[in-house]
């Protein structure tokens, strides 16, 4: 399995995937969020503090190196402090992430290239959000960059658009009481024991 992984980013990385759509097709077969907490991947622990609570997320570098290499320059800038949640739709997903163009800490928003996903959007896991073309009815390649989500309920339809980085390890019940207009006070990476 870790070789098939291997040569899976060796072909994104060199680029043989070009186009947004379908990004799991890079995949033998999708992990469940089960499979993902059981693995022996590498996990990097990070706390969100939140107005309604805490919760901590376990983020993976081996299968979404792009997408938490983004996330930990993010959380490290402090740029998710003080920010408020601007997105919750029950039973799909709660986003947060999004700033006014005047605000100091848009300047550190910066895309990045897409990644193929090797995991279910189920409960609990995190992505990235993207531009969505409303013309072209499609999402931007290469659009991800501040904004994440975490999904409330099964949206392995979206499991051809985004990518997963991470999964909600503790405090699921925290992420399920957060409204619109709740805020982030905190998020930081945690030092293992």
């Amino acid at each position: 399995m870790l070789l098939s992984l291997i040569w899976v980013f060796v072909i994104a990385l060199n680029g043989s995937i070009s186009h947004a759509q379908g990004l799991t097709k890079g995949a033998e077969r999708l992990m469940t969020v089960e499979e993902l907490l059981k693995s022996d991947y590498e996990t990097i622990r990070v706390n969100f503090d939140t107005s309604k609570g805490s919760f901590l997320l376990f983020i993976y570098p081996e299968i979404a190196p792009l997408s938490v290499e983004n996330f930990l320059r993010l959380v490290n800038s402090g740029f998710y402090d003080g920010i408020k949640v601007h997105r919750v739709v029950e039973g799909f997903v709660m986003q947060a992430g999004e700033v006014p163009e005047k605000s100091p800490k848009a300047s550190l928003i910066k895309e990045f290239s897409d990644e193929v996903n090797l995991v279910h959007h189920e409960p609990g896991t995190v992505s990235f959000a993207k531009l969505y073309d409303t013309e072209k009815k499609q999402y931007l390649r290469n659009s991800a960059s501040a904004q994440f989500f975490i999904n409330l309920g099964d949206n392995t339809r979206l499991d051809e658009n985004f990518t997963v980085f991470g999964v909600v390890k503790w405090g699921m019940e925290t992420v399920e009481k957060i409204e619109v207009g709740d805020e982030i006070i905190r998020a930081y990476v945690v030092t293992p024991l």
